[in-house]
């Protein structure tokens, strides 16, 4: 983890460092390290984990509603968005935002969208991702200042959207629709819906954007992160790299968070996608590592290295935001194939039967055109209401009701007409 410090001196000099396989950008020579920080979470994002969701229209949305409440915040500039194809939404360093596409789907307006972009805004403002950072080590205090820092954030929410045009009263409905489960971090969901229930009161005035929002969803994908690929028949296929790996048959298969888990008896094998530029970085830092040339690309086996425990600032700044990749335990016996358009990470784990690992690695290979055509992402799919109706009465006529009433509220009222979210199949 010196390597970024060692960067970060030879830019200072003139030099050209590269992360991720891409140029540090000014801020990391002039010594912004919130800035210089905020880039490499976004080049993890783009470079590293395959985890941006590759829609220009939709980012650029994203971002014209953004640029309308940092307007309205009088700050000097807006955060720049990133879509992740993922669940959840924070504010990262360097006047950053992030926001999983997971968290779109389930928004009804724009004023919604706003109310959740908002809440991260306003973390933006107080510096809270340097804060969390740099600040004293999680403890019982931290999480105090930690809760009551997201309630500041609900709280200014609702003001940052009536400053910006918006109905104040869709932050309620926004929270209601992103907030599943509690946790040590936040305050209780009914307490951050009651708290700002009571400061939007009941305020209708202002931009919706009902339709403006289903407009730009149209066709997004649906559900979990469509990465690290789906089961077709008796393999597990990966889209976005174009490989499949077969399933052998009584083999135990389940997804595990990010990862893909198969298990036979006590041997054990993990797998997960990451981004080109990170699988070329890993592979060469692996010990005692071994390359050769495949029909699906370079094939590297080693063992992961021990990381970095340095105290140093920059060296636990590159720590946190390491963080967000996907990387094998030190010590993990791991090999890593490298594609053009990302690579995977195989995880053997210690006690695994070699000649089963062998045969699960024999059976990783190129995905035909049917298995990469059954493995295409659901979608959203817009529909009008056929009578003045509850989105629950309006679903019976998608081709996935269940599905489609995850995408709104049962029991929110269309009007004739109306249009609302199914799916494409």
């Amino acid at each position: 983890m010196r390597r970024l410090a060692a960067m970060l001196v030879l830019a200072a000099c003139g030099a050209q460092p590269h992360y991720l396989g891409a140029p540090l950008p000014r801020a990391c020579s002039q010594g912004d390290v919130e800035r210089c920080a905020g880039w490499m979470a976004e080049r993890d994002l783009v470079a590293g984990q395959l985890d941006v969701y590759d829609d220009p229209a939709l980012q650029a949305y994203v971002q014209r509603v953004t640029d309308r409440l940092a307007h309205g915040a009088g700050l000097p500039r807006a955060p720049h968005v990133v879509i992740a194809d993922h669940d959840g939404t924070y504010a990262a360093f360097g006047e950053r935002i992030v926001i999983g596409r997971m968290a779109i789907e389930k928004l009804a307006s724009e004023a919604e969208l706003a109310a959740i972009v908002a809440h991260e805004l306003a973390h933006v403002e107080g510096h809270h991702a340097s804060m969390s950072l740099f600040g004293p080590d999680a403890d019982a205090t931290w999480l105090v200042a930690r809760r009551d820092a997201e309630a500041i954030a609900d709280e200014r929410a609702v003001a940052l959207l009536e400053r910006a045009g918006y109905m104040p009263a869709a932050m309620p409905r926004a929270l209601d629709a992103s907030l599943d489960a509690d946790d040590d971090e936040h305050p209780p969901r009914a307490d951050r819906l009651a708290a700002v229930t009571t400061l939007a009161a009941g305020r209708t005035q202002g931009f919706e954007g009902r339709a403006e929002l289903l407009q730009r969803v149209d066709r997004m994908v649906v559900g979990r992160d469509t990465q690290l690929g789906v089961r077709v028949d008796d393999a597990w296929v990966i889209a976005t790299l174009g490989i499949a790996l077969e399933l052998p048959p009584r083999d135990v298969v389940h997804v595990d968070g990010d990862a893909l888990i198969l298990r036979h008896d006590r041997s054990a094998l993990t797998v997960y996608p990451i981004g080109a530029a990170w699988a070329r970085e890993l592979a060469s830092e692996l010990d005692d590592r071994a390359t050769a040339d495949t029909a699906l690309g370079p094939l590297t086996v080693g063992v992961a290295p021990p990381r970095s425990t340095s105290d140093a600032p920059i060296d636990k700044l590159q720590r946190a935001v390491r963080e967000l990749l996907p990387q094998p335990a030190p010590g993990t016996w791991v090999v890593v194939l490298a594609r053009p358009h990302g690579g995977v990470v195989i995880e053997l784990a210690a006690k695994s039967d070699p000649v089963i690992r062998d045969r699960w690695l024999g059976g990783l290979r190129a995905a035909s055109r049917a298995e990469l055509a059954a493995a295409e992402p659901v979608r959203i799919a817009l529909h009008h209401a056929n009578h003045a109706e509850t989105v629950r009465d309006a679903v019976d006529e998608c081709p996935d009701p269940e599905r489609a009433l995850e995408l709104d509220d049962p029991d929110r009222r269309l009007a004739e007409g109306e249009l609302f979210k199914c799916t494409d199949r």
